[in-house]
């Protein structure tokens, strides 16, 4: 295959896009007051050759920074150059942003009461001549002393590359931020090991970057130019999080960070990746958490137009030398024992190219909070992968409550279900209507689906929108479908952990405004919209809603907001945390978003996703939702509950269990607020 030229199209021979890249490297550093580093600029020239080399990316493709060249204004400069290149094309390139260099922490300015952050302080790039003074351009005998590139210039600039490029951009950042970090365990296992950080830095200037921050560009609907690191403009892969430290290996003379992410490239291939799978793939060891943030991390690597991964895959594992088979998934995520599972090799959905085969089936033999031990289901084989601890496991019957089913045709419903898929499912057909949890009635032909639901028919009536006609010849798989999808919805709405009295929810309206420097900034105002329960919203569709989080125990916890549309069935995940690399496992050293005595901000701040917005179908003049806060005291996997509509008609618009006890340390519970929404 030949190297990809500027002039080549869009997508090469092997399905990628044209890439595109910056790539800064930084160990000589200006000021005598910080030390130089000795494998920074080594990491780059490694991670520029593998582009060049392993992805065929043309030189001219790249723009490449390395010590002395990589001075605040080149870096900043070169996110520009990105920006304003007629080559790349919206959503038809991909962007790679690579730094290795130090990282810093300070207090945020007092003057950014508009930045929400964790611990009010930001995190920043070093740039190689941070800390000197230099002449400040067009004024002739004035000078300046040069700042690092703090969290806040780094998302203004990734959100206007966006806002022209599209969302195919992926940061990796291969620097550490924690500023009073003790550095005693490794150090004292090898002093000769290196940080990737600045310390005692002078406070930076409130009107930094003034300029950045005015929007050349804005998207209508999202939260943009006040996002934070988490945010859908692109895919963060950082060394470490902000309580660790990204160190330098003097024995392979590289970072730890970039040696573990080459290494895992180079083993699989990126059309083999999503970004969650490299992650789960990346050996590190435990003194160093590498983290990966964004809404795009099932993407392929740098591909979002082919198929990526599939939420409802769990990372699973297994220990050849005792055959122990482990799912990264327990109670917490509504793992139930005897339920089974298929197995697979990734968490691709499949394609012509990676077809991704079912490998055998599993079956839960116990679980705990955060996990389960697997059995292969007796009377069968396994094919797990040969090259790998790891495999996927995707869910194909849970073990739970009967889900009772009554129908005009009994014939037809026994038929759709028969007599060993029922067993399978903990699915009953009865004849009494009124004890049914779903009833069809055949209303001209078509069925009428009707559910009984303490917590949905009060609001909105037992009767769902939408109807199976049964002469379709995929009535059959649709009224699996629609019954699957129910089930799923009930069981993950309805059941309960742990109460967490001192966490709570507040939804808020949020008001734009705009500074002089146009800077926009989203601010909640008015009461708290889900102060009760069940809470009522006059609902305004352009109005943009956020939400905060907050947390007054004494635990640190992770959060993970769903909001469950009962009119379409589906199951939107609004936050999840970011999560660590783990070869193969979970890991115990993510940062976590909900601090003691902290809160969190969804839709606007630091949380970095977009806002809320609530509408009405037409026609329709009352609806209701759900938002489920799950909480667990660990870091955890979520994402197989999220849920698309079975419905082909769909539009997006935005049973009580007993709470399972567990011994131990690790907690996970819930928070539910039901909103109704009026149109008056």
């Amino acid at each position: 295959m030949s190297p990809t030229s500027p002039t080549s199209p869009t997508f090469r021979d092997d399905g990628l896009p044209q890439i595109f890249a910056l790539v800064i490297g930084i160990d000589v550093y200006a000021s005598p007051n910080h030390n130089n580093l000795k494998a920074a600029a080594r990491d780059a020239d490694s991670f520029e050759r593998y582009l060049l080399e392993e992805l065929n990316i043309h030189p001219s493709c790249i723009i490449s920074l390395r010590n002395e060249k990589a001075t605040r204004a080149a870096i900043i400069a070169g996110f520009k150059a990105l920006r304003d290149d007629v080559r790349i094309m919206r959503d038809e390139a991909a962007i790679i942003i690579y730094f290795a260099g130090h990282g810093a922490r300070m207090d945020k300015p007092q003057e950014w009461s508009d930045w929400e952050t964790t611990g009010q302080q930001i995190e920043m790039m070093c740039p190689t001549d941070i800390d000197t003074i230099v002449p400040i351009p067009g004024k002739p005998g004035e000078e300046e002393l040069v700042h690092g590139i703090p969290d806040r210039t780094v998302s203004f600039l990734l959100n206007h590359l966006s806002d022209v490029k599209g969302d195919n951009i992926t940061l990796v950042l291969d620097c550490c931020s924690s500023g009073g970090i003790n550095r005693a365990d490794i150090q004292s296992q090898s002093p000769n090991f290196a940080p990737r950080q600045i310390f005692n830095l002078p406070p930076i200037q409130p009107d930094i970057d003034r300029e950045i921050l005015i929007r050349e560009t804005r998207s209508a609907g999202t939260a943009n130019g006040f996002s934070g690191r988490f945010h859908a403009s692109h895919v963060l892969l950082a060394a470490c999080g902000r309580d660790q430290v990204a160190w330098e290996d003097p024995k392979s003379g590289h970072g730890m960070f970039t040696k573990g992410l080459l290494t895992t490239l180079k083993s699989h291939g990126v059309d083999e990746l999503t970004y969650t799978a490299l992650m789960h793939k990346l050996n590190m060891p435990v003194w160093q958490t590498p983290h990966c943030e964004g809404q795009n991390v099932n993407r392929r690597l740098f591909n979002k137009k082919s198929a990526g991964g599939d939420g409802s895959f769990i990372l699973s594992q297994h220990k050849r030398k005792t055959g122990e088979l482990t799912l990264q998934a327990g109670v917490a995520q509504g793992i139930t024992v005897g339920s089974t599972f298929g197995v697979y090799a990734s968490n691709l959905i499949p394609d012509h190219k990676h077809p991704n085969p079912l490998l055998g089936m599993v079956i839960v033999d116990s679980v705990s909070a955060f996990s389960s031990k697997l059995l292969i289901l007796p009377g069968t084989t396994v094919s797990f992968p040969s090259a790998s601890s790891t495999f996927y496991s995707k869910l194909i019957e849970r073990k739970s409550e009967v889900f009772m089913i009554q129908c005009d045709d009994r014939p037809w419903i026994e038929m759709v279900f028969p007599i060993a898929k029922r067993e399978a499912m903990s699915i009953k057909i009865i004849d009494d209507a009124d004890s049914a949890a779903l009833r069809l009635s055949l209303v001209g032909g078509e069925f009428h689906l009707y559910r009984n639901d303490p917590m949905i028919t009060p609001h909105i009536g037992a009767r769902m929108p939408h109807t199976i006609n049964p002469s379709d010849p995929d009535s059959v798989t649709q009224m699996r479908q629609v019954v699957e999808c129910m089930m799923h919805f009930r069981y993950h709405l309805t059941r309960t952990g742990d109460e967490f009295k001192n966490v709570w929810m507040e939804l808020r309206k949020l008001k734009t405004e705009y500074s002089a420097d146009f800077d926009q900034t989203l601010t909640p105002i008015e009461d708290n919209l889900i102060a009760q329960e069940p809470a009522t919203i006059v609902v305004d569709e352009v109005a943009r809603l956020g939400m905060s989080v907050y947390n007054q125990t004494d635990l640190p916890l992770y959060p993970y907001l769903f909001y469950f549309d009962p009119t379409d069935l589906i199951i939107i995940e609004w936050y999840t945390p970011p999560f660590g690399a783990g070869a193969g496992r979970l890991t115990t050293a993510v940062d976590s978003p909900l601090p003691p005595k902290s809160h969190l901000t969804v839709g606007y701040g630091e949380g970095g996703v977009s806002p809320w917005q609530f509408l009405l179908r037409d026609g329709e003049d009352t609806d209701v939702g759900f938002f489920k806060l799950f909480l667990t005291t660990s870091p955890a996997d979520f994402s197989s509950i999220a849920q698309e509509s079975p419905f082909e008609t769909s539009i997006s618009r935005y049973g009580k269990v007993t709470p399972a006890k567990l011994p131990g340390a690790e907690r996970w519970g819930s928070k539910l607020s039901t909103v109704i929404q009026v149109r008056y």
